[in-house]
């Protein structure tokens, strides 16, 4: 299993003592999800009907071997050309269904014409590899979908017919990308494709794409949760929330399923705002896991993650050990500290316990990605990293992406469970376990979604 950890050579002790507590602890989780099969589908049936989770999203998990949890989502995931060619396969299918659902909630007729609306720009040619193949997947699907282009154009870039940009991707696949224009009606167009929906890829980091407010079609997940709004520490208070009521229903110590989180604003590093507060915050949610540890039996020493509240793409992220730490960080951590992705100012900062990895793959410390549209899994990746240890920021220079096949995570999600639930077995540990998280993630997500009023 690509999961547990592999080809490790002389790994020390306190290594292997990680891995087999990490195996273990698995192995109890998803009996306990196996042995409360149908209470697990009414509850998470009901919160989905309250507050649905978004159209798609990718959720990054930590399995710590004491917990598992997750540490970042994603509400317009990108990476798709990373995901297991058989998961690919099958993933046209669930895409159909979460279309389906959505458009019942709606009251609306299946489309026929879906715009993919990206990130507007060309550096990124991997990002470029992820729409090849997303929209590869929804035509798989059984709609007609092109890519549209919102924001300037770069200088430079080739035209082809319709005015489209003529991009190719790393592995030199052709991208053409349609002008969209706005007609007086709220009517959005691209290239003369009058699509039924929209589906962003793209966070708008930048700023709130204003524009997009006066578009008739539907649009999913919905622009107004972009980074430009979104909160971090708001997910996180509902995958909390959530995760207690999972580990309750399986009769499991909340602990292992929840991450000790607390927000910190305004800040700002290079000014010297609020770098007190989020040094109190560090102290205190260093105190809280310390006592946790005591009384856990865990002999690591705890450190804490302080990441930006409204980004991505591992910006703006940093490791301490002490609130000392954040008062006497230099310069090149205060400049680090000060912007996120598109050189956007960070105001505000989750403070988060950190949760190291007890995964190794080739020896490097590695995480698992899961993507998910609407409750059901589609596949992942593991994100591996190979100038960071298993207490660090992996989404960060040096990272590489391992195929992690996961087709049988459909078991549990898509179909209702048997009244008798099945015997535990050594096959689904993993998808069961990794499969649960995830999905809390996502009706976290859900409810961040259902605040604004918004679909997903």
């Amino acid at each position: 299993d690509l999961l547990i950890p592999t080809r490790v050579t002389n790994p020390s002790d306190t290594t292997m003592t990680a891995q087999r507590r990490a195996q273990q602890l698995k192995k109890e989780i998803a009996s306990a999800i196996q042995k409360n099969r149908r209470k697990l589908w009414d509850w998470q049936s009901e919160h989905a009907r309250l507050a649905p989770p978004p159209f798609y999203c990718s959720v990054d998990l930590r399995d710590a071997g004491y917990k598992i949890v997750p540490v970042d989502s994603n509400l317009y995931p990108a990476g798709f050309n990373n995901i297991c060619p058989d998961d690919l396969r099958a993933a046209p299918a669930a895409l159909r269904s979460q279309v389906a659902a959505i458009a019942s909630r709606l009251g609306r007729d299946l489309p026929g014409r879906i715009l993919v609306l990206p990130e507007s720009h060309t550096s990124n040619l991997y990002y470029l590899e992820n729409l090849h193949y997303l929209l590869q997947l929804i035509r798989e699907a059984g709609f007609e979908a092109e890519v549209g282009w919102f924001g300037p154009v770069p200088e430079g870039t080739p035209r082809g017919d319709r005015g489209s940009l003529a991009l190719q991707s790393a592995t030199h696949k052709p991208i053409h990308a349609l002008p969209i224009e706005i007609g007086p009606s709220g009517e959005l167009s691209a290239g003369g494709f009058v699509p039924d929906w929209i589906l962003l890829n793209n966070d708008f980091s930048g700023g709130y794409p204003t524009l997009l407010d006066s578009v008739r079609q539907v649009i999913l997940p919905t622009h107004a949760l972009g980074w430009h709004t979104r909160k971090k520490s708001t997910h996180f208070e509902h995958y909390n929330r959530l995760a207690h009521e999972f580990a309750g229903i399986i009769g499991m110590d909340p602990w292992t399923f929840t991450i000790d989180s607390e927000e910190v604003s305004p800040v700002n590093f290079g000014e010297g705002e609020g770098v007190e507060q989020v040094a109190a915050s560090v102290d205190r949610i260093l105190s809280r896991t310390t006592e946790a540890f005591e009384r856990n039996k865990i002999s690591q020493k705890p450190f804490v993650f302080v990441k930006n509240n409204a980004g991505t793409y591992g910006i703006g992220v940093m490791v301490v050990r002490s609130g000392a730490e954040v008062l006497e960080m230099n310069r090149r951590t205060k400049n680090k500290m000060s912007v996120g992705k598109n050189k956007r100012l960070i105001e505000s900062v989750v403070v988060q316990e950190g949760i190291p990895t007890a995964t190794l793959v080739q020896r490097l410390a590695a995480e698992p990605v899961i993507y998910l549209m609407g409750c059901d899994l589609i596949g992942g990746f593991l994100r591996t990293n190979t100038e960071r240890g298993t207490e660090d920021n992996l989404n960060s220079q040096g990272m590489v992406f391992q195929k992690l096949c996961m087709s049988d995570l459909q078991h549990f999600t898509s179909e209702e469970p048997d009244e008798e639930p099945a015997e535990p077995t050594e096959d689904p540990v993993l998808e069961l376990v990794y499969g649960s998280v995830a999905r809390l993630s996502a009706l976290a997500t859900g409810k961040e979604l259902a605040a604004l009023g918004r679909p997903g």
